[in-house]
């Protein structure tokens, strides 16, 4: 079965529209995963967590444009697992948001202030990890996973292998898609090609809303656990339209900026 893994959506309601459309497009994804931070940087949080909940199943249909709204009913109730990211921890008043920068902090409070009362109910109920099978899902990584602690080297990746004995770790927070292997304890940074049955993995979905990897399109994973196959999915979507809601809304400009350059 394939699987639709993703992660930061953060708030960009253009890029999480693209993404759910082109998986729908797709008509092979019996199950999503989503990785954390539904919420944060952008104009969009409480439509971004209401479409959230209708994927899963457990909310009303969103009000959206009808193509969106009928990729959203084909696949309502496929996702299984949503985790808690900082930003979707930041919008509930979680002390992580003393460690944000000054623009990210500047968006947590204003989503905090912009999302429903259900919608922060909903953040403020979302497990640290999920796991399925050998499949982890994490936000951060599995090492104090309530600490947010990036991913950002080989050593960080052995101490996330170490910290569990799932086979494959999902993970977001950095942005950036990335694999990397642990084969008889030796970890490495892997083309994406090289995924498979054998040894152990650590994968990045990247991001949906806001990639850090110089390309500024949205990003997601198709997984296949049954034949141990992985694919990186990119999809355009209307950037301008997502950065003039951040400008209007009075966000940081860098938040506006950064999404035509990805990084």
């Amino acid at each position: 079965m394939n699987i639709a893994v993703f992660s930061d959506v953060h708030s960009n309601l253009e890029a999480y529209r693209a993404a759910i459309l082109d998986i729908a497009r797709r008509g092979d994804v019996g199950e999503l995963w989503c990785l954390g931070d539904v919420v944060g940087y952008g104009a969009d949080p409480e439509i971004c967590v209401q479409i959230t909940l209708a994927l899963a199943g457990s909310g009303p249909p969103p009000a959206v444009d009808e193509e969106l709204a009928g990729a959203i009913g084909e696949l309502a109730g496929k996702l299984r697992y949503v985790v808690l990211g900082n930003h979707d921890a930041a919008a509930f008043g979680h002390a992580i948001i003393n460690y944000f920068n000054e623009a990210a902090r500047a968006a947590a409070l204003w989503t905090a202030a912009a999302i429903s009362p259900p919608a922060s109910h909903f953040l403020q109920n979302l497990p640290l990890t999920a796991t399925e099978g050998d499949a982890l899902l994490v936000h951060a990584t599995p090492v104090r996973p309530e600490e947010f602690h990036y991913v950002t080297s080989v050593a960080d990746a052995r101490e996330a292998f170490a910290a569990t004995e799932a086979r494959v770790i999902f993970y977001g927070h950095n942005h950036q898609p990335v694999v990397v292997s642990d084969r008889e304890g030796r970890s490495a940074a892997a083309p994406r090609d090289e995924f498979g049955a054998d040894g152990r993995w650590l994968v990045n979905a990247g991001s949906v809303g806001q990639p850090r990897d110089g390309d500024h399109r949205a990003c997601y994973v198709v997984y296949d656990a049954s034949d141990a196959r992985l694919e990186f999915v990119r999809v355009d979507y209307d950037v301008d339209a997502a950065a003039a809601k951040i400008l209007k809304a009075g966000l940081p400009r860098v938040l506006a900026e950064r999404l035509h350059y990805g990084w």
